[in-house]
């Protein structure tokens, strides 16, 4: 994913939808504003921080940075 790429809302996960606003050696960053207003930034994800981040039932997990694009894993939390 680069810059600018759209992930739909995950509804049953109560997640999303997302925008990946950068990508870069630093890491991803994800921005994401639900129905309801609330607003939830993922900054500087990293394939190497340790594991996947969640939001609500939504895990998200970096599994490679190559110059300005990221391979994301999005999976349900356990």
């Amino acid at each position: 994913m680069t810059k600018g790429t759209e992930i739909p809302r995950a509804d049953g996960l109560r997640a999303g939808p997302f925008t990946v606003s950068a990508v870069g050696a630093e890491g991803v960053d994800l921005s994401s504003v639900d129905a309801s207003g609330f607003a939830s930034n993922l900054l500087g994800q990293r394939p190497d921080q340790g594991g996947p981040s969640t939001v609500n039932e939504l895990s998200i997990a970096v599994l490679a940075l190559v110059g300005d694009t990221a391979k994301l894993r999005l999976f349900p939390a356990k």
